[in-house]
């Protein structure tokens, strides 16, 4: 059941994110929705969860987008898993951690990108990685991160709840 619903989770971000959100574009950056759902699900799930969460949706994201494929569904388990890693050392209950976390891990993800990039011949200057690519996106996770992060957090609750009830069900 919880698949389902995390599985749904995913397609509608996508979507979101490869229609809404393009629209909204900031300096031609467009908010990472699946990046900030892989790190806040990472910080309420761990690091197990974060790296299947992560590489699912980075996956969806290669598929639906087409170029380098793999390389999200790369950057988006590792930033999954070490973000559920470090998780286990702070309370959930606390907002400032999400909010700090999507902006290290956007930071982190768009870094192994470039280096992914690099390593198949696509080469992306620093400067303009920093400048125009990675400090507005930082400012658009950061500010979904603060919008989603309780909600999300609950609904989690749910849906763990509901999935228990349907596992004993039969």
């Amino acid at each position: 059941m919880a698949v389902v619903i995390y599985s749904l989770i995913v397609i509608l971000a996508l979507v979101i994110q490869t229609t809404i959100f393009t629209s909204w574009s900031l300096f031609v950056v467009v908010p990472d929705l699946i990046l900030v759902l892989v790190v806040l699900f990472s910080l309420i799930n761990g690091p197990s969860f974060g790296a299947k969460f992560g590489f699912a949706a980075g996956l969806g994201l290669d598929l639906l987008v087409g170029e380098l494929i793999g390389l999200n569904a790369l950057t988006k388990m590792i930033v999954g898993t070490v973000v559920g890693l470090l998780a286990l050392r702070f309370f959930k209950e606390n907002y400032v951690i999400p909010l700090l976390s999507v902006i290290a891990a956007t930071a982190a993800d768009q870094l192994f990108y470039a280096l992914g990039m690099a390593v198949f011949g696509v080469a992306v200057p620093l400067r303009l990685l920093i400048e125009q690519i990675l400090l507005p996106l930082v400012l658009y996770n950061g500010v979904l991160s603060l919008l989603l992060y309780v909600r999300l957090y609950y609904f989690n609750k749910k849906i763990i709840y509901w999935d228990e009830v349907f596992r004993r069900a039969g």
